[in-house]
């Protein structure tokens, strides 16, 4: 059970002896807004087992606060506020000391680092209002230069533990970085921790570069380019930051690509001859496959959860409009389109 939910359900507890109180009429409650409280954690700073660990364990310490009070639904204790300021990683918590300060939440942690560059972070989770430890204790181990990630995996851990629901904190964003004046802006793919850190430039600024998307494995990154004049789209790799183009015919333009849910094909807008069409490529073989043909703009064309049904945008019928189709095209316009004004929110919203 999470620590969330408990707290819920002995509120309810509470509930028949409020009844019973109101042996003149029935209770009534009337709720007029909806209100949450922050949960009230602590983190004290981690045990430093060695010299080399020091700043390791004041940073990572810091940063898992940071990601759960981010979030809205905790709020985080101040130092100043604690009773015992040195939480040994080995022992049992005290949670008499916790409860005065009403902490609901207490996680302890240990920090290890060796010379050549060996990083180790120990960590457990409490609940101070049942006096038990939330799961068992668990450790990541790394390098000194991934402190920041082993910080938010551990933050993952003790989101996921508390309510029941997975931790963000490990990911990262893929975007357009712009900088200099308005009539000279340069462009550059770049990469960050979810939390705006660890900024890593994945191209210059030589050329305009559109709609990143990262793989579902987050290793590869697609986009689209004008370093041709024209908008093609590349495959990059964020390890080593090598490209390579995916779209090279003569006399179009491709752009918009999206990767499958199995992370092998993507699918992208093609425009030649004025016309604009939806078309899927292999990234083991390179083949391709026109899926659309139609007198129209096809465009921002997105797969479905499970890979069998790709959403598009379409004005063939004088409009834009949002069309679904099978993954691998195929059958008459009339049959395979589904015209979806009506389906724009939730298609979007959910693909």
């Amino acid at each position: 059970m999470t620590l969330i939910r408990a707290v819920f359900l002995a509120f309810l507890s509470v509930l028949p002896t409020m009844a019973l109180a109101q042996a003149k009429g029935p209770l009534r409650i009337e709720i007029t807004e909806g209100v949450i409280e922050p949960l009230p954690f602590a983190v004290p700073q981690f045990t430093a087992e060695g010299a080399a660990a020091g700043e390791f364990a004041v940073n990572i310490s810091r940063v898992i606060a940071a990601d759960l009070e981010g979030t809205g639904l905790f709020r985080e204790i101040s130092k100043d506020a604690f009773i015992e300021q040195n939480t040994p990683f080995g022992s049992s918590l005290a949670y008499s000391n916790w409860k005065p300060i009403n902490a609901q939440a207490v996680v302890t942690g240990a920090i290890s680092a060796d010379a050549s560059g060996k990083l180790v972070v120990k960590f457990r989770v409490f609940d101070v209002f049942s006096e038990a430890q939330l799961g068992e204790g668990l450790q990541f181990g790394g390098t000194t230069n991934s402190w920041r990630r082993m910080a938010h995996k551990v933050a993952d851990a003790v989101y996921s533990r508390i309510t029941g629901e997975d931790g963000y904190f490990d990911s990262r964003v893929v975007y357009v970085s712009e900088t200099g004046p308005k009539n000279d802006r340069k462009k550059r793919l770049a990469v960050m921790d979810y939390d705006g850190a660890n900024i890593q430039f994945l191209t210059d600024s030589s050329s305009i570069v559109l709609a990143p998307r990262f793989s579902p494995s987050g290793d590869r990154v697609l986009y689209t380019s004008y370093e041709t004049g024209f908008p093609r789209i590349y495959l990059l790799d964020v390890g080593t930051v090598q490209r390579r183009g995916l779209d090279a015919s003569a006399d179009s333009m491709s752009f918009a690509p999206r990767f499958a849910p199995d992370g092998q094909t993507v699918v992208f807008s093609r425009s030649e001859g004025g016309n604009s069409d939806i078309y899927t490529l292999s990234l083991g073989s390179g083949r391709q496959s026109r899926l659309t043909s139609a007198p129209s703009i096809e465009t921002a064309p997105s797969y479905s959860p499970n890979g069998s049904q790709i959403v598009f945008e379409s004005d063939r019928s004088g409009s834009p409009q949002i069309y679904v189709m099978s993954a691998s095209g195929g059958g008459k316009p009339s049959d395979q389109f589904w015209r979806g004004a009506l389906w724009h929110a939730s298609l979007v919203a959910a693909w």
